[in-house]
């Protein structure tokens, strides 16, 4: 049993996983990093760990951001009122390759607010992973 945003591989230092080694969906869709490595299996924290900080670029206007996790496949940020975020955005690595993180799943703003809270999603269920890939 493990804490939320946390997941245990298959795979550790016999496999030659080391710490930070990037963990991604078959799809392509980045998740998370490895955080501790034993012999035979691997922890791997999400980038949806509840407080977690990860840099990231709105697609839509090539935005860098900060992605704030909220548990459970979920994140937040704050964006400026003026600047725009429709939902189904998609929320990219920064990295060359520009990998998915997660969608833009709602946008909530109030009239007397000079930011708009931005609440995205995981590109899968994180509950119900089953493989995963493992990049040193």
């Amino acid at each position: 049993q493990t804490p939320y945003d946390v997941i245990i591989i298959d795979a550790g230092a016999n496999d030659l996983l080391t710490l930070g080694s990037e963990v991604s969906l078959p799809e392509g869709a980045i998740l998370g990093v490895v955080s501790e490595v034993y012999a035979r299996v691997a922890k791997v924290k999400l980038f949806s760990t509840s407080g977690d900080e990860t840099n990231a670029v709105l697609e839509r206007g090539s935005l860098p951001i900060v992605l704030i996790g909220a548990g459970g496949g979920n994140f937040k940020l704050n964006l400026p009122r003026d600047v725009e975020v429709e939902i189904g955005d998609r929320i990219l690595s920064r990295d060359v390759n520009s990998r998915l993180i997660a969608t833009v799943a709602d946008v909530s703003i109030e009239p007397t607010d000079s930011y708009k809270e931005v609440i995205a999603i995981s590109p899968t269920n994180v509950f119900a992973l089953r493989f995963v890939f493992v990049r040193p």
